[in-house]
Order: C-alpha cells, then structure tokens, then sequence
C-alpha cells in the first residue's frame, strides 16, 4: 500500500516519519546548544542533565525513524503530505523544547555526587509547552520566573534565546541548510517561504543563516560596546530582536535595564537609552524584511530594493503611522506634557508592533491609552514582510489586496476597450499579479480575521469570571496570533486563574507561525488517508 509505512520503498508515511526522525535529531541538537554558557556561567553546571538528558535522547530517537529512510529510493511527498509533516515537525519540536522548562528545579551537585527535584522551581507542562511555543513561534510572551536565585538562570534564558533563533528562521529552513532541494522544497514553500535567495535550496538557506547570524553579531556589538548592556545580555536581546521574538532577559525587558540605576556592564557603562533603542528598531526592521531584498543590498542593487512594492509600502506606513502614534500618546492626559517621551515611546511601539517584536515599551500598554492600543492591534495584525522572521497577515498580502481593489474600480471607470496591466514591482522585477494570488491574498486576510475573532471571544468567554473584556482578549489574541508578543496582561492572568485562556494563546501562537492554511491542509489529507480515499 503506498501509505504503508512498513513498505520497502520511501514513500507515504513512512518518508514523513523518516523526515521527522531528521527534524527531531535537530531538535536535540537545539537542546544541546544552551549548554556552551557553561563556559561562561560554570557555577550552573548542576543543571546540565535537564538539557542534556532530553537532547540525546531526541537524538538517539530521530536517528531510529531516520532508519526508515536509509538506503531506500525516496519518493516525492504526496498532496498535502508536505502539511502532514510541517505539522508534526512542530508539534514535535515544542513539546521536546517544553522538557527543560519541566526540568528546572533538577540540580545535580557533583560535589557530593547527589540529584534533587524541587517542583516548585520548574515549570508545569501547561506553563513549559506555553513557554516552548511561544519561544518557537518567535512570539515572546512568556510565564517565565526570571529569578536569578533559581537553577540555571543563564542557562534557561539562553536556551529561550536560542528558541527564538531558530523559531524565527524557521525549523525547514536549519535542515535544509544541510539537505537536498527535493527533500526539503515543499516544506520550505509550506512554511510560509515562497522566495529563494539562490536557485538552490540549501544555497539559500546557508545565505540566509549568514545574514541572519551576521546581523545578531553586529547588533550584539552594538547593544555591548554601544549600549551599555552586558554581553549576555546583548546577544540574547539581539537574537530576539532579529527573530522579531521579543524575549528578553529581565522582567520587565529592555525598559526594565535601562531604569536599573546599579546596572553596569562589565566595561563599567551604565545603559545607553537611546544606542538601546535605535539598535532595537534597526534589527526589528532588519528581522521584518524580506531576506532576499537583504542580499540585494549586498550586491549593490540600492534601487531595486528602493522600487521594491514592500519597501515602498513601509516607508508610506511610516509616515502615516508614526505621527498617529505620537498623537494617540501625546492626547493622553499623562503625556501631554512631554510631546519627546510620547513621539519616542509612540516610535519605538510602532516599530515593535509592525515587526511583530514585541518588545516592552517603558509603560504598561493599557496606560499608553485607548488609542495607541487600537493602533497596536492594527499593526500586529499587519505584520511585517514576506519571506521575513515578522509573523501576522504580512504586508505583502495587504498591498496586493489593495492593488486588487484599485485595479477593479479602476476598470469600471475606464472604458472597456482599455487593457490596464496588473504589475507589481517585487525581489527586483516586474510581475503580473494574477487572479490565484489575489484570491490568495482575499482569502488569507478573511480567514485571518475570522481566527482573530474566534480566538478572542474564545477568551472572553473563559475570562469572564475575571471581568476580561472583549478589548483586552482581542489585543492579546492578536499579539499570539502575529507572533508579537505584547500583552496587557492577560496572559498572566490566565496563568493564575484559567488554563484554558493560556491553550488558546498556544493555539493562537501555534496556527499563526504556520499561517493557519496548513493546518487545515494536513487535517484533510489525514482524514482521507483514515478514510482510505485518493487524494488528487
């Protein structure tokens, strides 16, 4: 049977377990990587089996599915298998990423040779798969305990760092660095990517990787020797700016360091307000573009990427958007006193909103004002540029839309006889727009609203008992939706009172990083494979 996953060729299910086998090896290898802080932090080596012990055992059992691929012909991924396994790649990466937050209270003392569990300092597996997905989605909201006191603070604030490294790039995207075009182009296209930076895969994907990482280096630099953060503390937030994840170090985040009077960086500086901030939005814009536009720039092409349809787009919403946020700040009663703390917190929040960041302004979001809330949740909902580590509609998908709806009345305006072109400038050439990608885009924005609001009422049904309104549901389901992060506490919330609240904001984040269409790809050739029906 083709789907027979004992069959002797590498078809059907038994090429998606065995690709998986291939991912989860990968996983372990994440897993594995916090581990190098050690050399730094030596004192917080008690906390190695939590890691340790998940990544090798990740290890040994994607080596054992991988066996069901070895040395046999492979044949292509059947309609929608793509899906299939893209889903089970995540699913199983977050919940093999949730172990060491479940682990956190196991401390080895290797002095005495003696282990010891204490519960109440790990994450319960409600918390530790929130915390995993919203780390692998590069959404940054987080119930995690940022006391230093508690085992391997640098070891599990690294290792939520390194989730928004690889989260952001993408899962397909790190293997197919190492793999072959046709083992890993349906699932790259799946992911959410449709645009190659080289003609080969594995290609594009290592150029991405050195943009990626050459970025984060220079922006660590920059927040050190620039900014005033430590150098732990400057690679973790650069990796999440990059990622657009939004993760940081501290509670509170970057305002929470920059307000610390006794923070001093280990080249004695104090933090640095405005190298911080500018850092942060150069890497978020960085993080939210289109990584071919990147390589572009590289080669010298400054005006392709200035034509660029997204390019151009941003710098408009920009300076639509940014005065409008200066506004909504500054008529806050609180803040009209001081028009220059109310444009700078009103930039920097536009900034982390579009790129889908979320980094934490200096003020909590509900005393920024109705306003710049509203403005908020109509940034995170737009997102930032396709083929970028930004999650949400993505911009792309509006301008094309926008284009659509210009095109049409314009043809009923003119008359009949005229033939007007549906062209588009993007990645350095003039494209035809046609009707599939139009219905694409249509259908992806409806369908993306429609979750937003189910997601959102879903909320404000089990916080009722709290009080929680529709307005604050909505904001924080579209902050997991996007991948942003920002919330106005909602999620804490629920951690205290209803679990519930917190599986939808996994649901949310979970179907927003795979752009919601998948999943309804790989439920439908499941159900016909269980109903043993052709898939055409």
């Amino acid at each position: 049977m083709k789907n027979n996953i004992f069959a002797k060729n590498a078809s059907g299910y038994r090429l998606i377990f065995g690709y998986l086998g291939i991912f989860i090896i990968v996983t372990g290898i994440i897993l594995l990587i916090p581990l190098l802080v050690l050399f730094a932090y030596p004192s917080e080596v008690g906390s190695i089996f939590s890691f340790l012990i998940p990544g090798l055992s990740s290890i040994a059992v994607g080596v054992a599915l991988s066996f069901l691929i070895r040395k046999r012909e492979k044949a292509q991924l059947g309609k929608f298998q793509d899906s299939i396994l893209l889903i089970l790649i995540w699913i199983v990466a977050i919940l093999i990423g949730a172990i060491p937050f479940t682990l956190r209270g196991f401390v080895v003392d290797f002095s005495t040779g003696q282990a010891s569990f204490d519960s109440v300092k790990s994450m319960g597996v409600n918390e530790a798969i929130f915390e995993s997905t919203s780390g692998f989605s590069a959404t940054g909201l987080t119930l995690f305990n940022f006391d230093p006191s508690l085992p391997g603070y640098h070891l599990y604030t690294f290792y939520r760092s390194i989730l928004l490294l690889f989260g952001g790039v993408g899962l397909v995207l790190i293997v197919a660095s190492a793999v072959s075009d046709r083992y890993g182009l349906k699932l790259y296209t799946a992911e959410g990517h449709n645009d190659k930076l080289m003609p080969n895969l594995a290609k594009s994907a290592r150029m991405i990787l050195a943009i990626y990482l050459g970025y984060i280096a220079l922006g660590t630099l920059s927040y050190w020797l620039l900014g005033g953060l430590t150098l732990f503390d400057s690679i973790c937030h650069s990796i999440a700016a990059v990622a657009t994840g939004g993760f940081s170090t501290v509670d509170g985040g970057l305002p929470a360091i920059i307000q610390n009077p006794t923070y001093v960086n280990g080249l004695g500086q104090h933090p640095n307000e405005i190298v911080i901030n500018i850092t942060s939005v150069v890497l978020m814009i960085l993080g939210a573009t289109n990584f071919v536009l990147h390589l572009s720039l590289f080669r010298g092409k400054i005006k392709s990427v200035i034509k660029d349809c997204e390019v151009k787009f941003f710098a408009g919403l920009c300076l639509v958007m940014v005065p409008l946020f200066f506004i909504a700040i500054w008529s806050h009663p609180e803040f009209n006193s001081n028009p220059a703390y109310a444009f700078g917190e009103g930039t920097f929040l536009f900034f982390s909103a579009v790129t889908t960041t979320g980094f934490a302004t200096i003020k909590p979001m509900l005393l920024l004002g109705q306003g710049a809330v509203f403005l908020t949740i109509a940034m995170m909902c737009l997102g930032g540029g396709m083929g970028s580590t930004a999650g949400a509609i993505k911009q792309y998908r509006i301008i094309i839309a926008s284009k659509a709806f210009f095109w049409s009345i314009r043809e009923r305006l003119s008359s009949s006889r005229k033939i007007y072109p549906h062209s588009i400038y993007r990645l350095g050439q003039n494209r035809e727009v046609n009707k599939e990608e139009t219905y694409e885009a249509y259908g992806y924005i409806v369908l993306y609203i429609a979750v937003l609001l189910l997601g959102s009422l879903l909320i404000t049904i089990f916080g009722s008992v709290d009080g929680l309104g529709f307005g604050n549901s909505l904001f924080e389901f579209a902050s997991a939706l996007s991948g942003t992060g920002l919330s106005v506490g909602v999620t804490s919330l629920a951690y205290q009172n209803s679990q519930a609240i917190n599986w939808v904001l996994v649901c949310g984040m979970f179907a927003g990083r795979l752009e919601i269409v998948i999943i309804h790809f790989a439920f439908f050739r499941i159900v016909r494979d269980i109903l043993r029906k052709e898939t055409v």
